[in-house]
């Protein structure tokens, strides 16, 4: 997996797309930070059930107190 540059990508966009259609997968960097993946796309859904069940269950347990649902909702209304 290649690591490109913004500036490179926005320069290079056609050839990074070609190269992407065969195969290829770069990481777009910002300021030498990853902040996105070019990847070839597929019509497929790659979903796990069990993969969304543990990650379901990590982010209850990461929640010490009860949520109330109300307060969010509220929370929310004041944006």
């Amino acid at each position: 997996m290649e690591s490109v540059s913004a500036f490179q990508a926005k320069t290079h966009l056609s050839e990074l797309l070609k190269k992407v259609q065969a195969g290829e997968v770069f990481v777009i960097t910002h300021r030498g930070k990853p902040v996105a993946k070019l990847i070839p796309f597929s019509e497929e859904i790659e979903f796990d059930p069990k993969e969304g069940l543990n990650i379901l269950k990590k982010i209850r347990t990461s929640i010490s107190s009860k949520v109330n649902i109300k307060e969010f909702i509220n929370e929310g209304r004041k944006w």
